[in-house]
């Protein structure tokens, strides 16, 4: 009786940080068909097309050197909040991102922006864990793993869709609003969570 209340919040905060990560795993990719006009908006020619590789390698790194970071402090800390944090580098990575002029500070805040999205893939798993029995845990994390191949799959149509009737710094603009809303999200499903182990600790004293 104790997990049936919480059966529609804790599928709609899967659902949320889902997505979440389908639009980290496309950042991924998103800015292949954007490179050139990146290259461009910070003063760089077609000629230094190598000097460019880390708008797209440095977003790779930071994505993946926090995955086993972040699933060490999500067994530390509250889930909702590793991912809400996550969100939050994202947003800020995003930004600033999209408002660079200079190769520096955009390969910079790419990382930063890979750190925050690459965070989100382990705080959501730790999730599933943390909301879901562990003889039910397959589809939750069958979901996440798929929404995490298919974001890396939609990346460059999403660049290509938002090109056509923008510039490469829409992209990250983009990633900000959809954080933003994300984070809003986070916060509303979260706060009808009231996982097991808390009323226990709550209720012991």
């Amino acid at each position: 009786m104790t997990t049936a209340p919480a059966q529609a919040p804790r599928r709609a905060l899967l659902g949320v940080a889902s997505v979440a990560v389908a639009l980290a795993a496309a950042d991924t990719y998103v800015v292949v068909l954007a490179l050139t006009d990146m290259m461009a908006g910070v003063g760089l020619g077609i000629e230094a097309l190598q000097e460019a590789t880390p708008i797209i390698s440095g977003f790779l790194l930071g994505y993946i050197a926090m995955l086993p970071l972040i699933g060490r402090l999500s067994d530390l800390l509250d889930r909702h909040r590793i991912l809400l944090a996550c969100l939050a580098i994202f947003v800020v990575g995003s930004a600033v991102t999209a408002l660079a002029v200079d190769l520096p500070v955009l390969v910079g805040w790419r990382v930063l922006q890979g750190i925050g999205g690459g965070g989100l893939v382990p705080a959501t798993l730790a999730l599933v864990a943390d909301l879901w029995p562990t003889g039910r845990r397959g589809t939750p994390l069958g979901i996440v793993g798929a929404v995490q191949e298919l974001g890396s799959v939609l990346g460059p149509l999403l660049g290509a869709v938002i090109l056509a009737w923008s510039g490469w710094r829409a992209i990250f603009w983009a990633n900000v609003v959809a954080g933003v809303v994300l984070y809003a999200a986070v916060l509303a499903t979260a706060r009808h969570l009231h996982p097991p182990h808390r009323r226990v600790s709550a209720n012991s004293g």
